[in-house]
């Protein structure tokens, strides 16, 4: 990245891993003073995320998962972004890819051209800078540790309805990796029904009364 070590951190969340992601990631703290490992019991991806979200420091929070890509060189262009339009929400450019870049995908990433193709930037939190500050003082964070999906989407609706600044840049910046067979994308019946039930879930919360936990006026 083009920013100095010390201008920005990397925090890992070792949620449980038994695949020897642990010693991996301590190799990596041992080499770099800005990255830093939190490491629980397995609890899934919203426990993860809090946990990142309660140990950060710096001034914005970008929510990265572990099978994904960023772009080289980013981060300044970001930082620039956020403080010359004071913003409290930056959005950016997603594109999505199956397994690995494949020759074409790599060149036009190396020259800037991937498309947006990942076009719900509200459903999806990984095209989205937040400021630390805003999310702490409207007390926002990921309240459904239950939700296997639709966690991303729930979670920037509360955003959204605190009324942040916003700013939007087109540039592609995420490169979210979609996993042949895997067991997340699979359509086995165990999945479907997993699926369904959260996003059942997420109706019920958002038809209930959940604005009032945010501190938002639901008369």
């Amino acid at each position: 990245q083009d920013l100095a070590p010390e201008d920005y951190e990397i925090l890992c969340v070792n949620d449980g891993s038994k695949d020897g992601s642990g010693a991996i990631l301590t190799q990596f703290a041992e080499a770099y003073p800005n990255v830093r490992v939190l490491t629980q019991e397995n609890q899934g991806v919203v426990s993860a995320r809090n946990a990142g979200l309660k140990a950060a420091c710096g001034e914005f929070i970008w929510f990265v998962d572990a099978d994904d890509l960023v772009r080289p060189n980013c981060l300044g262009f970001l930082r620039d972004l956020a403080r010359n339009a004071p913003c409290d929400r930056v959005i950016f450019g997603g594109y999505q890819f199956t397994d690995f870049l494949t020759p074409r995908e790599q060149a036009l990433e190396a020259e800037g051209k991937l498309p947006v193709n990942v076009p719900w930037q509200d459903a999806v939190v990984w095209r989205n800078l937040l400021r630390r500050s805003f999310l702490e003082e409207k007390s926002l964070y990921f309240r459904y540790p239950e939700l296997t999906h639709g966690e991303d989407g729930l979670f920037l609706y509360e955003v959204s309805i605190c009324a942040p600044v916003c700013v939007q840049t087109d540039r592609v910046l995420y490169y979210y990796r979609v996993h042949t067979g895997s067991a997340e994308t699979g359509l086995s019946p165990e999945n479907r029904t997993r699926r369904l039930n959260s996003h059942i879930a997420v109706t019920e919360i958002l038809a209930g009364d959940g604005y009032d936990m945010i501190g938002v006026d639901n008369s």
